[in-house]
This record gives C-alpha cells, structure tokens and sequence, in this order.
C-alpha cells in the first residue's frame, strides 16, 4: 500500500474522528485543536484517531475489515486491518509522531467494510507544534543596575521601590499567544526553586515582558547569592532551553525603621511625656528631632505640632538650620495650648511613597505661666470701692498689665460678682470674649457704670473676675481676682 494517494472521489459520508487525547480547548489567537505533546511525543502512548463504530447490530463472525487513516486526504499515515466481531471500544488506530509533521492538517480516514464497500469519513483538525521557543543569544534577564553586583539588592532599595525589583526578558524567537515564561529564584545556578510564572495573551505576546520579583519573596529566598533564570513552554508543552542565569547578591533583611519620640527644648519629664513652662519658651517652642532617629538622605522630615486640623496646630519642614534637626514652633502655636496637653510627632516622608512614616508620639503639657496680673480698677484705692469716688452717669473702668505670650488672637472676658440689696447673688458681664485689642503694658478690659454698681449691697466684699482664652474661646484659664469691698 503506498503512503500518499491522489485525490479521490469518494464523497465523505462517515463521522470525522477523533484523537485520544484530545486537542486543548480553542483560545483567542491560539491554534485550531491544538495538540499538546505530550499527546503525541511518548513512544510507548502514541496518539490514538478513534472512530465512531458505524453499525448499530452486530455483524457476523470471520468478515474481515479495514480503515486507512489519511492526513490532510493524501497522505497515508495509519492502517489497519480486523476480524469481525470487533469491539466497540477497538475502534482506532495508534499513530506514531514521525507521521505528524508540524502544522495544521486534516485527519480522515476510508474504511472499507466486510462487502468491499469504501465510505470516507469527513475530516478532523488538529495542529502539531513541535517547534520549541527559540531565546536570543542574549538572554539573561535585565536587572537594574542598582541591584546587580557589585551592588546588592538590598532592603533599602525594596523600600524605595515598592517592595519588588522588576527585571525585563529578552525578546525570544517567535513569541506566541498563551506561551508562558517561568522563572526561577534560588541559591544556586538552575535551582529549580519556582519563582512566578507570566502567560502571554492574544493581545500582549508581542510586547516586551518584565518579570517582578516581590520583596516577600526575596526575603523567604534568604540572603547571600541566588541565580535568577528562566524558561519558556508554548501552549503545546514545547519548552526552550533554560535561559542563562543573573546572579544577585541579596541582603533584603529588613532595617528597623527607628523613630524614637521627639524632644521639646526645656520640657521636663520622661522620654514620651514631658511638661512645658512658659518661660523656658518664651519666643516660642524648639523641638528636636533625636540623633537616633533613622533617616536617609533624600528623605524630608516635618514636624507635627498637635492634631492635623485641629485649632493650635502647626506643621513645618524647615529646621532652623539645615541638618540641625531643630525646628522652631511659634509662640502663638504654643499659647494656644497653654494649661492643656497635645501630641507632637514627626513624619518622615521618602520619595514615591505615599504614606510617610510616623515617628512615635511625644505626650507635651504646656503649663499656665506663672505670675499673670490681676485686674486692676481705677476706682480702687486701699482696697475699696467708693461709690462716691464715681459721678452721676459715670464708669469704673478695668485694665491688666502684661503676661507672658499676650497675643491679639486671645480673648477676655471680665464679670464682676457680689451680692445684690436684697442679698442675692449677682453676676454683672462686663466683657464676654472680647478679642484682645493690642500687645502693650497695660491694655483696657472694659468698664462698668455706677448704676450697675449700685445694685451690689454696701459694705461687702465684690469679685472682679478675669479670664483669658488662648484657644479660640474653647476654654478660659482665670487670672487673680480683684476683691475690693464696695463702700459709698
């Protein structure tokens, strides 16, 4: 029988056969009923055309019959020949690799029966690749410099680039759809310890390729040498050769990132809490940054002087000087907490990352200062307050003296307490939040009329009562009490 025959005549009128196994599923870009090779390329499990028995009763005993398979209806790859009674499940004929050449073909087959009848079957498709992706030369992976010895790849640099290292693969002969790269990461060269595997789509085969490697990864490879390499498997099992190998010198260990509390100039107390007097912050608060902290170069710090937002708070990046870690809170930003308690922290901010990283809070108590004045009345002379001293329609008038961080942006307010004729008590406002008009020696706090006086009992002790908020209004802090006796 020869192996190729002219085109014959015979109408198909059989059902198309079958492989076993059968071809991968159909995938966008990919080959028609692709056979994978491990179909076809094992000797002792050749690949099997099945057909379709083509009688539905049995047939009697001592007929004989026979089929030739056909590839793409010429060539003759496969024949066989049976003794009637034949099983179902006999129904095939093994077929060898050598008679698969790479390509898409067409198997049918002519069976002809027990009468000499000849009948083709219609075709089946199938596509045998046997061509194995092909590396240029030059094919070890392109790792950034930074990384490559004598460099090492550290976890500084992971930090700095968002805990991976991306390393680019060198165009390969005849990349397909679904092909799929498989790397390698170990500790020595053609270590078979699997790294990640990149399949290729029907719309990005053609592009370039980069590998990422995570850092949780290199860190659960270890420290010291490891060899990256690579191979390539095409959809039908075809694998390259191994790639040439990157050697890397890992030292991923992570750095503790130490941001011990920040210190305040002149703050008693512990190394997380301390308490601020005033006078040790007169023209305002220095904060420094400790020598111990962990900072690289590149980085920016800035100092977080209470809650983000809140009323009181400041923020700065300016030192004050550059390198000296000292960065200068002002006075107002200071007073605003006076007899209160804020956080003070420090961030430190690395290029293309987009959390910074926070330091360890530092608990600050600014204290009251000390000696604020009393109220003072101009009507007030050896500790009593004569009536008489005033006209009809005419005022007592108030002021304060000084104090320690006065600013225009405080507020006062100013109530005269006593009792009344009729021995009730009695609450006269004189001043409620009234914005601190300038920063002098002695400034006026409002005033009160005779007639209002005239409501107090005579002879008894009055309180003039002053308060000033350095927050916004949000709290009073009192300063001493005027207590004259009021007289006629």
């Amino acid at each position: 029988m020869s192996a190729s025959r002219s085109i014959h005549q015979i109408a198909p009128s059989m059902t198309a056969p079958w492989t076993r196994p059968e071809p991968l599923p159909d995938k966008a870009g990919g080959e028609t009923n692709l056979l994978h090779r491990s179909a076809w390329a094992d000797p002792a499990n050749p690949l099997r055309v099945q057909f379709k028995p083509w009688y539905n009763s049995p047939i009697g005993e001592n007929e004989t019959e026979s089929v030739r398979v056909y590839l793409n209806e010429t060539t003759l790859i496969g024949s066989r020949s049976w003794i009637l009674p034949m099983d179902a499940d006999d129904h095939y004929i093994e077929i060898s690799a050598d008679k698969l050449p790479p390509g898409e073909h067409r198997i049918s087959f002519i069976m002809k029966n027990f009468q000499l009848v000849e009948a083709e079957s219609f075709p089946y498709t199938v596509t045998i690749d046997k061509q194995a992706p092909v590396l240029s030369a030059s094919n070890r992976l392109t790792f950034p410099s930074a990384v490559l010895p004598p460099n090492k790849l550290t976890a500084r640099y992971l930090e700095q680039n968002g805990d991976k290292v991306e390393a680019g693969l060198p165009a390969y002969t005849t990349p397909r759809p679904w092909d799929r790269i498989t790397w390698y990461l170990g500790s020595t060269p053609g270590d078979m310890a699997q790294g990640g595997v990149i399949e290729l789509d029907d719309k990005n085969f053609s592009a370039p390729v980069v590998i990422t490697v995570q850092g949780d990864l290199i860190r659960a490879r270890g420290d010291g040498r490891r060899y990256v390499w690579y191979v390539v498997h095409d959809r039908a099992g075809n694998e390259s050769l191994p790639s040439q190998f990157v050697e890397l010198d890992v030292a991923a260990t992570p750095i503790p990132r130490t941001l011990p509390p920040i210190k305040v100039a002149g703050a008693t107390g512990s190394s997380a809490s301390g308490t601020l007097n005033p006078s040790n912050a007169i023209n305002g608060a220095t904060v420094v940054i400790p020598t111990d902290a962990v900072i690289y170069d590149g980085e920016s710090v800035f100092v977080q002087w209470g809650e983000p937002g809140s009323p009181g708070a400041y923020r700065t990046g300016t030192p004050v000087t550059p390198g000296s870690g000292e960065y200068r809170i002002p006075v107002g930003k200071v007073s605003h907490h006076i007899a209160k308690t804020l956080l003070v922290r420090y961030e430190v901010v690395e290029p293309g990352v987009a959390d910074p990283h926070i330091s360890q809070t530092y608990t600050l108590r600014v204290e009251m200062f000390g000696g604020p004045p009393t109220i003072q009345c101009d009507r007030v002379a050896g500790g009593k307050l004569s009536l008489g001293s005033i006209p009809t329609g005419g005022f007592a008038n108030f002021t304060l003296e000084s104090w320690t961080w006065m600013g225009t942006d405080q507020f006062i307010t100013v109530t005269v307490v006593g009792v009344d004729t009729n021995n009730q008590s009695l609450t006269i406002p004189v001043l409620t939040g009234s914005q601190v008009p300038e920063v002098a020696q002695r400034i006026p706090v409002g005033q009160i009329s005779k007639t209002e006086l005239q409501r107090f009992k005579l002879n008894l002790g009055i309180e003039i009562r002053c308060s000033v908020s350095f927050d916004g209004k949000q709290s009073y802090q009192s300063f001493p009490r005027l207590t004259p006796t009021l007289v006629s």
